[in-house]
């Protein structure tokens, strides 16, 4: 894993981050985000479960649990020798931690931060981040002082599961968890999944299809999919609380279904950081290339008023020469001069705004035969969408003229990333991963953790040479989950 980690920060360091930095796009992922462990987004309705279940996971009262909301803050559970923790302003200043991004979302969401440090052995492999329960907010006096939605969706684009919960007495009809479906979990259904939890309320077999009805239901109206995803179906045992009256034999083991998706994030993040890489080359290249084309166009425009003021010169030198007006010549000159300025002056900014205004145009210029041959011209689309609204705003405050147009080496390169590296990679890690799953099949393999059968894990050392050099380890279950 650490030999992909390193290829990826290789590809943004000398491929993306100075380009990025030329056309101003947004930076890169931090060395703390690349470096992070992989990280569980958990969100819900209020008293759907959530605290609960990760006190469950971590085998302690790690978060306060009620009927009514109890926890109106993002809580970070991560891993440390001692119990500790810290406010929203530590976190988001400390460069080590991917948190620094938050900061943009304002002094009220930072105070609603906290990190929990717990030495508690899942946390050496994933980081869980429980978030607040979403709830009506239809007036404005019940907001929350910051966007809610806008930070969800700056969790949700970096954590490597997302994991939505519903209970039977609210099975998604609250406002916010519609806005945040509509506004901040689009596009993100390979790392999502849904549960209902707390099936162990149910009395009778109706009572529980009616909820998952109405769960269907509403999550229909807002998943922009013809079939909807799976359902986890479960609940958390806990002591004091009676036994359901019906079947939980499917209901454990869908939670455990759950734990194991969770305990296989580590793989699950290597993965989207590719994912995450590929999403950046392809939207940086569309901005580069538009900003910079219209940045040439501008030049244009600028040459040729350069070259009529050359022609409006030559012509009032030439008729001073035909009437004997040389005397005049220096100041015809100089005319000439300050009438190129002016026209430039009043004409320049104009064309700049007109520029930007083609933004549109421009793309489509510049894409029509990929727009017409490309099998998913429609994702090209979409990309430009999310890209063009920046495009502009940069290309308003700095101007059209502080670029230049993109070198076709710098395209090139960018083509070669997104056409080949990238994939390469990916299939490179899959190729890694379903050896390190596949069972070992030597007699006298080592003795493992708690009698577990071992599983072979093959690490490629210097991939991409002729010879490449493995290394084979032995691992337990619970190890190789790690």
């Amino acid at each position: 894993m650490e030999t992909f980690a390193n290829r990826i920060r290789g590809y943004y360091e000398d491929v993306l981050d100075p380009l990025a930095k030329e056309f101003m796009f947004r930076r890169p992922p931090t060395v703390g985000e690349l470096r992070r462990p992989p990280q569980i987004l958990l969100l819900g309705n209020h008293s759907s479960g959530k605290s609960t279940f990760v006190n469950y996971l971590l085998g302690g009262d790690v978060q306060s649990t009620g009927v009514a909301p109890t926890d109106d803050g993002f809580t970070i559970i991560a891993h440390g020798d001692t119990a500790t923790e810290r406010d929203g302003a530590a976190v988001v200043s400390n460069p080590d931690l991917p948190y620094e991004g938050l900061r943009h979302f304002g002094g009220q969401l930072v105070s609603h931060v906290r990190l929990k440090l717990r030495p508690a052995e899942l946390l050496k492999t994933v980081t869980l981040i429980d978030s607040p329960g979403m709830i009506d907010a239809a007036k404005a006096e019940n907001e929350r002082g910051y966007d809610f939605p806008g930070v969800v969706r700056w969790l949700t684009e970096r954590a490597d599961l997302v994991m939505v919960f519903f209970d039977p007495d609210k099975p998604g009809t609250t406002g916010e968890t519609l806005q945040v479906f509509r506004e901040s979990l689009a596009g993100i259904d390979h790392k999502m999944l849904i549960i209902l939890n707390k099936v162990d309320q149910f009395q009778s077999l109706h009572d529980f299809a009616r909820a998952y009805g109405a769960l269907c239901w509403n999550l229909g109206k807002i998943i922009p999919r013809k079939d909807l995803p799976m359902i986890y179906n479960t609940f958390v045992p806990l002591s004091d609380t009676p036994k359901g009256r019906l079947p939980m034999e499917d209901f454990d083991k869908a939670r455990n279904d759950l734990i194991g998706e969770l305990r296989r994030a580590p793989t699950r993040r290597m993965d989207n950081q590719i994912t995450q890489l590929q999403a950046y080359a392809e939207r940086l290249r569309l901005h580069a290339m538009v900003i910079g084309e219209a940045a040439d166009r501008l030049r244009s425009v600028r040459a040729r008023w350069a070259g009529l003021s050359i022609l409006l010169l030559g012509g009032l030198s030439a008729a001073a020469l035909a009437t004997g007006m040389l005397v005049a010549l220096p100041g015809v000159a100089l005319a000439a001069v300050l009438a190129f300025v002016f026209i430039g002056y009043m004409t320049l900014p104009r064309a700049n705004r007109r520029l930007i205004a083609r933004f549109d145009q421009i793309f489509e210029e510049l894409h029509d035969r990929e727009l017409l041959l490309r099998d998913r011209s429609d994702d090209l689309r979409m990309m430009w969408e999310e890209v063009g609204p920046r495009a502009r705003e940069i290309a308003e405050k700095s101007g059209l003229q502080s670029f230049e147009k993109m070198r076709l080496d710098d395209r090139e390169q960018l083509e070669e990333l997104t056409g080949k590296l990238i994939p390469q990679l990916r299939s490179e890690l899959y190729h890694a991963m379903r050896d390190s799953e596949a069972p070992a099949s030597d007699p006298d393999r080592p003795a493992t953790l708690a009698g577990t059968e071992p599983r072979r894990l093959r690490v490629v050392e210097g991939v991409g040479s002729e010879r490449p050099k493995r290394k084979t380890f032995f691992c337990g279950e619970q190890a190789g989950a790690d």
